[in-house]
């Protein structure tokens, strides 16, 4: 009897359940209907900005100019064209001597220095003038120079390149690894982060970055030994026949030549990125530049563009400003003030030395404007590397290596 009871009761507390759902249904319905008849005179929109930019990665990489502007990586940047300067002025006071006749290595360096110099200076008047097409011949006629100087002289421009490549390379690392925290993070890195983390890997930076270019010396240098044989009686047949591994020798090396001269600007932040040692990162590269060559040149083209642009405002800016403190200071001047802006006439004793002061300035300022495009180039080479990873290797952009085990 209590069995019978106690169905009863079970019966009854369902049917009361399902009467309250049916209720809460109910007026949730109720509720959904009137809030759409309340909002179906307002305009929804369909598209949003960020519907459209949202997968793409391109967007990403316009942030290059602003993270360039961090003062951490401009003072970086600034840094580093000071040490590159203070590098090739250590090599013509060498060159000079005390006036003497300059000997045949210090022709060769003058001429490097004037080769280097021309291609630089074209480089700067493409970038103040925003001229992308004549930024393009520059750059041309740079790697031009380089392959030149390399088969003219090699010793030298070992001597002289070795230094100048350390310091691109070590301070390039610092700013790639801060770009990289700070892009995918959002938050500031430490000097340990960024300046200790290249330092502690310029092994691994360097030999990044020359390591396929002295395999590739070495190469020719094994062909030129081979060359010899051609000015030996009997020998040259040889020679001439073992020509055919020389020639595939040549293929290799100039290949792996220009595929470095491609994948050179990811080459150090993928070092910075990933946290991994030379052959990695190099192999990285290569394979990310063969993978999708089309879609990294594009972002190649893109970042040339904004960086011109960018640049071209900053000299714009900077240059702006001397000519408007010059004006400011000689307004009221009398001629001695002019004297001194100016480094004309008779200037004296102080006169001369507050002349060389403001010099001083004017080569801080002009630092700066080198150091800022050093800092944009390992910049857009960061963005660059992390949305090419993303195109090849599905990874994304955000992955930075935190340093964990080093």
């Amino acid at each position: 009897m209590s069995l019978y009871h106690e169905t009863e009761h079970l019966h009854e507390y369902l049917a009361q359940f399902r009467t309250k759902t049916l209720q809460i249904e109910y007026h949730r319905a109720m509720s959904t209907h009137q809030t759409s008849n309340n909002s179906a005179n307002v305009r929804q929109p369909t598209v949003m900005l960020s519907d459209l930019t949202s997968d793409l990665l391109w967007p990403r990489i316009l942030r290059a100019p602003a993270l360039a502007l961090s003062p951490s990586r401009l003072l970086a940047g600034t840094i580093c064209a000071f040490l590159l300067s203070f590098v090739v002025e250590i090599a013509n006071k060498i060159v000079a001597g005390d006036g003497t006749a300059v000997t045949e290595s210090g022709a060769e360096i003058q001429t490097l220095g004037e080769r280097f110099s021309m291609s630089i200076s074209g480089i700067g008047t493409s970038i103040r003038a925003m001229d992308p097409i004549g930024l393009t011949q520059s750059i041309g006629n740079t790697a031009f120079a380089i392959r030149s100087s390399v088969i003219e002289s090699p010793i030298i421009s070992l001597v002289l390149g070795l230094p100048l490549i350390a310091i691109l390379a070590v301070v390039g690392g610092a700013i790639s690894r801060s770009t990289a925290i700070e892009f995918a993070k959002g938050q500031y890195a430490s000097s340990d982060d960024t300046l200790g983390f290249a330092l502690r890997r310029t092994r691994q930076f360097v030999g990044a970055v020359v390591g396929p270019i002295i395999a590739c010396v070495l190469i020719f240098l094994l062909i030129a030994i081979g060359g010899l044989l051609l000015s030996v009686p009997v020998l040259d047949v040889v020679g001439s026949i073992l020509y055919a591994v020389g020639l595939v020798l040549g293929i290799l090396a100039t290949v792996v030549l220009m595929l470095h001269i491609l994948a050179l600007p990811m080459i150090v932040p993928a070092l910075a990125v990933e946290g991994t040692d030379a052959f990695d990162a190099i192999q990285r590269s290569y394979a990310y530049v063969i993978g999708k060559p089309l879609r990294y040149l594009l972002y190649c083209l893109i970042l040339t563009l904004i960086g011109v642009l960018s640049i071209g405002v900053f000299t714009m800016v900077a240059q702006g400003a001397i000519e408007m403190t010059h004006w400011a200071a000689s307004l009221f001047a009398s001629d001695s003030t002019a004297r001194v802006l100016t480094g004309e006439g008779e200037l004296g004793a102080t006169k001369g030395i507050a002349h060389n002061i403001i010099g001083i300035w004017h080569t801080i300022i002009e630092l700066g404007i080198t150091g800022y495009a050093i800092s944009l180039f390992f910049t857009s080479s960061t963005l660059l590397y992390l949305v090419v990873r993303r195109t090849c290797d599905g990874q994304d952009v955000n992955e930075v290596w935190d340093g964990v085990g080093e």
